[in-house]
């Protein structure tokens, strides 16, 4: 199913004033028309570029344009440049996901933001500035944006996203109650496919490829296996919707480092959530090991065992 893609012709700005809104672009602009600094004013679209890789590999993300939902980017904040957090997982060659937005704004100027997809991480004005610095070694000037706590600048573009996928389907949540893996190394035997999986939109490392879950989760469990315990039940917590939703965000995206893992024994933990149409996919974390199993792709990072990475979208 491809979704259409709707525009604005015309907004209200920060001062007021009524002002014509171009319609999204179909593709990413050259990054010379798009050097807004600034994230004041009235949005009108904002679109995901595939790429670069640079030193980093693309996030999953859409590959249509934001037109509705636009709200959500007043979560956008400017940030001084020693006000963004340093080291791991935002350090340059941290070996993290990383994302290129595009935000269309009323006044007709475009900003591009890039940086890593850890919730924590600041943003970028510029193409490549949040991903190797303008230097190229991770030394960042000039302003920064970040976003909400937990989410990020990532993860709030993620849910306007999940939010305008979501309104083109009814509500048909499925009536089966959520359940744990036999085998948390297999997150992907409690996935189901509803309506929402014919949804063609994404990007997947930089090529056209089917997002794993483009509508926002609305509910969801965390099943938790004790430490040094193979097999048996596990405890099982129920998430809120908004903590589903970043466990949806989180499956597209990876962390730069190794944070959150811990030394020795840990719980193995797998969140299973679901969207609107009764779609659902399941994650499984494994802390004491670095290792993140998604659903349908296999770990993280290497695409074969483990991938060697932490989770920061799952509170503990």
């Amino acid at each position: 199913m491809t979704l259409a893609v709707l525009a604005l012709t015309a907004c209200t700005s920060s001062d007021g004033e009524r002002e014509e809104a171009a319609e999204a672009p179909a593709e990413c602009l050259d990054a010379a028309d798009a050097t807004r600094d600034g994230v004041d004013g009235t949005p009108v679209w904002a679109r995901f570029c595939p790429g670069p890789e640079r030193a980093t590999i693309p996030a999953e993300v859409p590959s249509d344009a934001l037109t509705t939902h636009l709200d959500l980017l007043a979560g956008l904040a400017e940030r001084e440049a020693e006000d963004a957090p340093v080291g791991w997982p935002c350090a340059a060659l941290a070996g993290g996901r990383s994302y290129e937005v595009q935000i269309g704004y009323a006044d007709g100027a475009v900003a591009t933001i890039t940086g890593r997809t850890d919730p924590d991480c600041t943003g970028w004005f510029g193409a490549g500035q949040g991903i190797d610095g303008p230097d190229g070694l991770g030394v960042y000037d000039g302003q920064g944006v970040g976003g909400p706590d937990g989410l990020g600048v990532y993860g709030l573009l993620m849910a306007a996203f999940g939010r305008q996928h979501a309104d083109a389907f009814e509500d048909a949540p499925s009536s089966a109650p959520l359940v744990c893996p036999d085998d948390p190394g297999d997150p992907d035997s409690v996935s189901v496919d509803g309506p929402s999986a014919e949804v063609d939109t994404g990007y997947l490392l930089g090529e056209r490829s089917p997002m794993v879950m483009p509508l926002t989760a609305e509910r969801g469990i965390v099943c938790t296996w004790p430490a040094g315990v193979a097999g048996g039940e596990p405890e099982v917590r129920q998430l809120t919707g908004e903590e589903a939703e970043r466990v949806r965000i989180g499956v597209h995206a990876i962390t730069g480092g190794v944070a959150e893992c811990v030394a020795g024994p840990a719980p193995v933990r797998t969140a299973v959530v679901e969207d609107r149409t009764g779609t659902r996919r399941a994650v499984t974390v494994d802390d004491a090991a670095c290792s993140v199993v998604r659903s349908d792709r296999g770990p993280f990072g290497s695409g074969s065992g483990s991938g060697g990475f932490g989770f920061a979208w799952l509170d503990r």
